[in-house]
């Protein structure tokens, strides 16, 4: 059979027809399904990584809570605001600080949805005089602490050149609202770097002032020398051996020297009881500041 030209044609266009079908059939049946379905499989994938994501996350949250609630303050402002007064009149103590005195401030709150409280944040200011080695131990265990609280605010100002500093910290704690027990915790925030406050003695022996400070502590060089009587009211008298400086004071009212600020109690035969910062103390006549001792309570 003998194919006409006609006939060939319409059997090369039948044929190109075939084949534009099954190209069709082949995308739109085979090969988009199985596109689609790759998509989709790796869009499932990312979904699973992004929850697996988050699952770690809340993990790592809720272990970190955990730590947040062991370091928070105790929950009632009240509790927390003496306990951790408490504390920081410790650290003053232990390091021997003069003129000390511990304030705290109104709790704020955060809340969240549906005005549930978040946290709560209590202020608290130190303010006392000593010297750089006192407030580099002050600070250092204020660093060590495991609580949650941050200084805030710092200043330290020369008293003069006798070695003598007055600070104000200013120190802001947290409080967590499921945070149980009355009591803070004995952890241990693993700060600062350095493992020792020893490590830090450099702070106190480099001139970071730029002055010449006298090394002598007027703590040792400051003392009640004697006690007279004007018109039968007793009269205290105080010399700071650094300066020659000597001061008069009556029961009632308040002295200032380089060494401690305080107001005079009460007058015995041979003592003295002063109040200075959030302390009493008995100041013996003839002996140095340094010896005096706290009255109990």
């Amino acid at each position: 059979m003998k194919w006409t030209r006609q006939q060939l044609l319409l059997a090369l266009l039948g044929v190109i027809g075939v084949i534009r079908i099954g190209e069709y059939v082949l995308v739109s049946m085979i090969e988009e399904p199985l596109q689609q379905r790759r998509s989709r499989i790796e869009q499932l994938n990312g979904d699973i990584r992004k929850r697996q994501a988050t699952l770690s996350e809340m993990r790592k949250s809720g272990e970190q809570l955990e730590t947040w609630l062991e370091q928070s303050l105790p929950a009632d402002p009240e509790v927390a605001r003496t306990v951790y007064r408490s504390w920081l009149l410790s650290l003053v103590r232990s390091a021997s600080l003069q003129n000390a005195v511990v304030d705290s401030g109104s709790p704020a709150v955060r809340r969240g949805r549906k005005r549930a409280v978040l946290l709560r944040s209590l202020p608290f200011s130190l303010r006392a005089r000593g010297t750089l080695s006192q407030f580099t131990q002050v600070l250092y265990r204020i660093s060590r602490a495991g609580y949650l609280h941050q200084v805030t605010g710092f200043t330290l100002n020369p008293v003069g050149t006798t070695g003598q500093f007055d600070l104000s910290l200013s120190i802001e704690t947290l409080l967590l609202p499921n945070r149980a027990g009355d009591s803070l915790n004995n952890g241990d925030s693993g700060l600062p770097a350095l493992p020792s406050v020893a490590d830090y003695a450099t702070i106190t022996t480099d001139n970071i002032f730029g002055i010449g400070l006298n090394p002598a502590d007027p703590m040792e060089h400051t003392l009640v020398t004697g006690i007279t009587f004007s018109n039968g009211a007793p009269l205290v008298w105080i010399t700071e051996q650094l300066t020659q400086r000597v001061s008069r004071t009556s029961p009632g009212e308040s002295f200032t020297t380089v060494a401690m600020n305080g107001r005079i109690l009460e007058v015995r035969d041979q003592e003295v009881v002063v109040e200075s910062g959030e302390r009493q103390l008995i100041l013996p006549i003839g002996k140095p500041f340094k010896e005096a001792r706290v009255v109990q309570e």
